[in-house]
């Protein structure tokens, strides 16, 4: 008891010490206590906030919110444009089938009975089939009266422009000879070239396949719909004879493969550099009449025979149609290489096209008053077969760019080799037509991908 007594004396003799030292001990344990629970709930509440935000990340990659309102909203807004997207298209396809795009009267009744209920590409029986070849080879004149052009004689090929030879439009020798029968018929526009066409459109030698008679019927068309731009083209100028036409002549006229050769994806005009050398191979330039390898591009026939150039000679791709005997799936595959444009403008190497609507290149090679260009172009954005124009060249034979044939010094000539007035020039114009095909599906789905398809209708 003696020794309790005498620790406690001492220990309340030292109680500041102790209590201090005490007090110290206490408020480390308190602290280290509080630490860990501030620690705890630091660590908790990172973690939730870390995962908040990875969650926002997660929110930010989704298409549609994963809430149900939100989905119900958006879903909804995609029908309505959806169903906007298909009206319009429908419209537009209407629009061309009403005005363009339906099979011609003079094939019976029953033949367009026939042929409503086929797609492209559908197999055609071979009473339909001539039936259309004997439709084919008769309507040639009536896109010679669309624009009111001077008629001439079958089998004669267009002269040149600006050279020796050139018929027509130089006052030269040869060229493209007036049907005898109709020398006093009245017309506006001189078209030296026109054999070319009528004998693309024709089939001459061998009854045509169903997928000829396809991509004939929509040469047609489109050849109809360039005719026509020309036509109220000159309508604009209130043109009644030949010397107050807006377009006084028309040099070539293409659509499909031919057409995209060296065209530009982006919009451009070009204009002359300066006057070209003069043809010393006899009268040369890009429509010359005859040059050292037979002719221009356009000089004095049709590709792959004689008369040299593209389209210099007989036989060919236009020369006589297709050959009889040949392979079907060969001819086939050729009359779609290369006949359609992407979305980028380039060829379609095997005609596959979208459901939504085909693109084909034109060109179109015109003499023309150069102020009523802007009206050509208002005239093919006007078109019912919209002409999207991507490029346009004024007097390439000067600016010898991008044409292979040596150019013209001499200026262009009119009817019996009268100069024409300065103010015309040749134009070059190059672009695509867009026809829309009939709408399918669900408003309310994408439309799918049809290979090719075109309703018989158009």
């Amino acid at each position: 008891m003696d020794k309790i007594r005498a620790f406690a004396k001492v220990i309340w003799e030292q109680r500041f010490w102790v209590l201090s030292v005490l007090g110290l001990i206490v408020a480390v344990v308190c602290w280290k206590m509080a630490a860990g629970n501030l620690d705890a709930q630091f660590g908790t509440r990172k973690s939730a906030i870390d995962g908040m935000f990875t969650a926002m990340q997660g929110l930010k990659s989704k298409p549609v919110h994963p809430n149900p309102t939100v989905i119900e909203k958006d879903q909804a807004e995609v029908t309505k444009q959806t169903e906007i997207v298909q009206a319009v298209w429908k419209d537009l396809y209407n629009k061309q089938k009403e005005s363009v795009l339906k099979w011609p009267k003079e094939l019976g009744e029953q033949f367009i009975t026939y042929i409503e209920k086929l797609k492209f590409r559908d197999d055609i029986n071979s009473s339909m089939r001539s039936v259309y070849q004997n439709y084919i080879g008769k309507r040639f004149d009536g896109l010679l009266e669309i624009v009111k052009a001077q008629k001439l004689a079958e089998g004669s090929a267009g002269g040149g422009f600006g050279g020796r030879g050139g018929g027509e439009f130089d006052g030269g020798r040869g060229g493209g000879a007036v049907d005898p029968a109709l020398v006093e018929e009245d017309y506006l526009v001189q078209w030296p070239e026109q054999d070319r066409l009528r004998t693309k459109l024709s089939f001459r030698e061998a009854k045509p396949s169903a997928l000829q008679i396809w991509v004939t019927q929509e040469d047609l068309w489109v050849y109809e719909t360039l005719l026509n731009v020309i036509a109220r083209t000159n309508d604009a100028r209130k043109a009644t004879r030949p010397d107050n036409t807006a377009i006084r002549t028309i040099l070539a006229l293409e659509v499909g493969a031919g057409a995209s050769q060296g065209m530009q994806t982006a919009g451009q005009i070009l204009m002359p550099a300066g006057a070209g050398a003069g043809g010393e191979g006899g009268g040369g330039g890009e429509y010359g009449g005859r040059s050292e390898m037979g002719g221009g591009e356009y000089g004095g026939g049709y590709p792959g025979g004689e008369g040299g150039g593209e389209y210099g000679g007989r036989g060919g791709e236009y020369g006589g149609g297709l050959e009889a005997g040949g392979d079907p799936a060969a001819m086939d595959s050729a009359l779609l290489a290369s006949r359609y444009l992407d979305d980028l403008g380039a060829p379609i190497a095997d005609g596959t096209v979208g459901a939504e609507y085909r693109q084909l290149p034109i060109r179109m090679d015109l003499v023309m008053d150069q102020r009523y260009i802007p009206r050509l172009l208002i005239e093919c954005a006007n078109s019912p077969l919209p002409i999207e124009v991507k490029q346009i060249r004024i007097n390439p034979e000067k600016s010898m760019e991008g044409f292979g044939g040596q150019g013209s010094s001499s200026g262009m000539m009119g009817p019996g080799g009268v100069p024409l007035d300065p103010i015309f020039a040749q134009v070059q114009i190059k672009g695509s037509v867009f026809i829309y095909n009939e709408p399918t599906g669900d408003p309310a789905a994408a439309p799918a991908v049809d290979d090719g398809q075109m309703a018989a209708t158009e």
